[in-house]
């Protein structure tokens, strides 16, 4: 009986071993699947919240996945991130409680402060996430809608970045949190995450209305046609294969939202007209009359974009005189 107990216990013990290669092996393929960066790190890991005390569950930020390769190929130099010249870890420096090594500044705020003091030239002004991204949004692809419209940092929008896959079990966070997980599981976790996002689907230009009349005002001149698919085709072609906006866009009607600012997300919004009357609404004084409504999105939007023609003084060129 002795012999068998212990030819089953070896054979469970076979048994779980195989199981746990088997899921290793996944992870590990997971992590070989993705192209290796330039520079030798790797291709993506997941940014722990590192501290000195033990974190339990649910009671800190999430981790955030940091896709490695992406973010190389966009920036030049590795001291915007690195900005000390040391390519290590931010947690190095920066924990959740914050340490000596990094000024005591935290881990939160190296991710994401944007009042970061420009540093005397000839020195590196380091960036945080969220001010390299905001600088993105000037760019002119970006600006003609986020002139317009800001980022809410709700919670979809905390999601955007604190995605780490739910394979990880407690015990990996608390290894991570701890600063103690193996860098073979920590790339295998950030892998299962990179390759289990798929783009979203946006809405296609052809969905939309190939032309909408605006005439509500019309009296001086004749009804505006404005060229609603060939606007939103512009807009398109500026995120459609970029991952910054595929990220952070994770709604197929957002684009919508550009124009239609307040509008719940749709792909038939209502008219600007449900919201913004001929003259001020004594109920609702800050929103604009509907004339500087139409006119403060279609010139800010141009403006930023640097939009060569129409001027904004050559009304004739949107707006044809009436007879």
């Amino acid at each position: 009986m002795r012999n068998g107990t212990t030819l089953l216990l070896l054979a469970a013990m076979a048994l779980a071993g195989a199981a746990c290669l088997t899921a290793w092996g996944a992870g590990s393929a997971a992590a070989a699947s993705l192209e290796a960066t330039d520079s030798g790190a790797p291709s993506a890991m997941v940014i722990f919240p590192v501290g000195e005390k033990p974190n339990p569950k649910g009671s800190a930020m999430k981790p955030v996945v940091f896709n490695h390769l992406i973010h190389e190929k966009k920036i030049e130099n590795c001291e915007s991130c690195h900005h000390t010249g040391d390519t290590v870890a931010c947690t190095t420096c920066h924990t959740v409680g914050g340490k000596a090594e990094g000024n005591f500044i935290t881990l939160e705020r190296a991710m994401h402060a944007t009042n970061i003091a420009q540093r005397p030239k000839g020195e590196n002004t380091p960036q945080s996430c969220v001010s390299c991204h905001e600088q993105q949004l000037k760019r002119r692809e970006c600006a003609g809608c986020h002139v317009l419209v800001k980022p809410r940092r709700d919670a979809a929008w905390c999601a955007s970045c604190h995605n780490v896959t739910p394979a990880m079990t407690n015990a990996q966070l608390q290894q991570g949190i701890a600063g103690e997980l193996p860098a073979e599981e920590n790339e295998a976790l950030a892998a299962k995450t990179v390759l289990a996002q798929k783009p979203v689907p946006y809405l296609a230009p052809k969905d939309a209305p190939l032309k909408v009349v605006i005439g509500e005002l019309a009296k001086e001149y004749k009804p505006t046609l404005f060229t609603h698919r060939r606007h939103l085709n512009s807009l398109m072609e500026g995120i459609k294969d970029d991952k910054l906006a595929q990220a952070f866009h994770t709604r197929p009607e957002t684009l919508c939202a550009a124009c239609h600012h307040y509008s719940p997300l749709s792909a038939t919004p209502p008219k600007c007209s449900s919201c913004h009357s001929a003259t001020i609404d004594p109920r609702h004084p800050e929103r604009p009359q509907l004339k500087a409504a139409y006119h403060l999105q279609c010139m800010g939007c141009h403006t930023a974009m640097n939009v060569g023609r129409p001027r904004s003084t050559d009304c004739t060129t949107c707006h044809k005189r009436a007879d």
